[in-house]
């Protein structure tokens, strides 16, 4: 099990195109992942669970992944929490 700490970079905090993102991409692992903020946890394979959160712009979330995939996985969430979600999502 790892887990890590960063700061929600989306302006608007965890919003349902913000959770959706996320899930995305958690689904690719297989590890389990969970987030916290503010003493609640979801999972993170959840849109309606990560949605829930209501993490705001510059809150601190902690992920935790425990799987065979961990490490890649904890590394790729906190790079799209903490940098990515403060952009556009690329349609390609």
């Amino acid at each position: 099990m790892r887990t890590a700490r960063t700061t929600v970079a989306d302006p608007v905090g965890f919003h349902l195109r913000a959770a959706g993102r996320i899930v995305k991409l958690t689904k690719l692992f297989q590890s389990e992942v969970t987030i916290r903020y503010q003493g609640r946890a979801a999972n993170a394979k959840s849109i309606m669970g990560v949605a829930s959160l209501a993490a705001e712009f510059g809150a601190e979330v902690e992920i935790e992944c425990n799987g065979v995939d961990e490490t890649e996985a904890l590394a790729r969430l906190v790079q799209l929490i903490g940098v990515e979600l403060a952009h556009p999502e690329d349609v390609a």
